[in-house]
């Protein structure tokens, strides 16, 4: 109940804006819709929290990031007309767009291609315009699409996922976005382009049509590992009806190497249009100051049609929702190519060698022959414990996760409770787990993998020795821990 009313207490007043509701909350900002009595006009306003000031150069970074994407003038852009700080709070402010998002408009049904066309055709301009400034919007989605009392979409928040990623030395996580469209490279932690928006683009056109994300898992780390290790999904599978084309838009423009990407934002909308109305259109472009040579027309009946053919987009009320979600610095990859070396780098547990018993026991006619005792194993022969390596570190929602990669078969035990591993994906012989546990705590892990030894194996050697598959001999029986690795899981804080 005291959460609740937490909750209910919004301010009345911030700077010299009115507040009215709020509109949404987030893992780093929390949405208003305020009136701006200097302007006569309601606007979005969105207070970031106190600690982004903790970093001392943060207030130039704010500063400087933000006044860039206030002077992105398009109109596929929603406009920022105010930044600054409050009472130690961050704080920028945009136009309030009462139409809704893209994202409540996908819930009430699939769009028509012809519908998703229309709307991927302006927002692929002002991603263009941005992408022509140097500006990556890192964050696209559909919660950051949203449309005016006309329908027409708007794309929000761009380049506040850049702002947020230069506080990640805070907390050690230094990639923000949303794992369902986030590109291979950004997940993975790359530099990257244009081409990683058009990545985003593209999973926002498969959700359009299909109704649905590309892919799915029981934790974000296993979305990620999809992003990066899993084929595109043939969108053809679910929705036959579709040109073929759609099914090869979707692959380029989700290639898992960009440079097998359409290029631009454009070149992507152009190929959709092809697909619904047997041409590219007449896509307007831009001039340096984002001013469009077209009008974008809304589709007939924008302001009132139905929630299936999403011809229009007018809602009640609107959700802006910013995730800024902490998640994804991948400082390797998920599964590099194994590298021969002379000598295992596996920490092994090595026994002594036991003497030569007796090779086999005496035939007679009374008594059945047996398996002969296996040799003794030369000294030095070892019982090899599993591989494991941390691949990355996550934050989503603020709960952190740490990825660790495994010998395929392994078990695994968390010596603490309070650290919860989950397997994500088996591949080329390992296997993905994401573990979670409480922020900057250190936990153990053990993971095992035991030789598995049938009962012939092990009558080949006398009590007290096991046998080594491996090397086909008798070695001198190893403690309970052979074949296992203590393993220290750091968990790292969220911002």
């Amino acid at each position: 109940m005291w959460f609740i009313l937490a909750r209910m207490a919004i301010p009345t007043k911030f700077g010299r804006y009115e507040i009215k509701s709020e509109l949404g909350r987030g893992g780093m900002a929390t949405v208003y819709r305020a009136y701006d009595p200097l302007f006569d006009r309601e606007v979005a306003l969105k207070v970031l929290p106190r600690e982004m000031l903790h970093d001392p150069q943060f207030r130039s970074r704010f500063d400087r990031e933000l006044k860039i994407v206030a002077g992105l003038e398009h109109p596929a852009i929603v406009p920022v007309y105010d930044v600054g700080e409050e009472d130690g709070q961050p704080y920028f402010v945009m136009r309030y767009m009462s139409g809704g998002s893209l994202s409540s408009e996908i819930e009430k049904g699939k769009f028509s291609l012809e519908d998703a066309a229309r709307i991927i055709e302006k927002v692929s301009q002002g991603l263009a315009y941005a992408h022509k400034k140097g500006i990556v919007h890192r964050d696209l989605k559909p919660d950051n699409i949203l449309f005016d009392n006309t329908g027409a979409p708007f794309i929000s928040d761009f380049g506040v996922a850049k702002l947020t990623e230069s506080t990640s030395s805070l907390t050690g996580s230094g990639v923000i976005g949303t794992p369902a469209y986030m590109s291979p490279e950004q997940a993975q932690g790359n530099d990257i382009d244009g081409r990683s928006d058009v990545y985003g683009l593209g999973v926002i056109v498969y959700q359009m049509l299909s109704g649905q994300q590309p892919y799915s898992a029981d934790t974000p780390m296993g979305v990620v590992v999809k992003h990066i290790t899993e084929p595109v999904p043939e969108i053809l599978k679910t929705l036959p009806s579709l040109p073929s084309e759609v099914d090869n838009l979707i692959k380029t423009s989700m290639a898992k190497d960009r440079t097998k990407r359409y290029s631009t934002a454009i070149d992507l909308a152009k190929a959709l249009n092809v697909a619904a109305f047997g041409s590219e259109g007449n896509i307007p472009t831009t001039n340096a100051t984002g001013v469009r040579t077209g009008v974008f027309k809304p589709a007939a009946g924008a302001a009132g049609g139905s929630s299936k053919s999403k011809t229009g987009f007018a809602v009640a009320g609107v959700v802006i929702v910013v995730a800024l979600i902490g998640f994804f610095l991948l400082r390797n990859q998920l599964f590099p190519a194994p590298v021969p070396t002379a000598t295992s780098t596996l920490e092994v547990a090595t026994f002594t060698s036991i003497p030569a018993t007796d090779t086999a026991a005496p035939a007679t006619a009374e008594i059945a022959s047996v398996i002969p005792y296996a040799p003794a194993c030369d000294a030095g022969v070892t019982i090899p414990a599993p591989t494991v390596e941390e691949t990355n570190k996550v934050c989503v929602t603020k709960i952190p996760y740490t990825a660790l990669r495994i010998t395929e078969g392994s078990t695994y035990e968390a010596l603490d409770p309070a650290l919860k591993c989950n397997e994500e994906l088996t591949k080329d012989g390992f296997t993905v787990i994401s573990c979670t546990g409480q922020q900057l705590f250190s936990y153990q892990l053990k993971v095992c993998k035991p030789p598995k030894l049938s009962n012939e194996d092990l009558a080949q050697c006398s009590t007290g020795s096991t046998f080594s598959l491996a090397n086909q001999c008798c070695v001198a029986a190893p403690p309970e821990e052979a074949g296992c690795i203590t393993f220290k899981v750091d968990i790292r804080g969220c911002p």
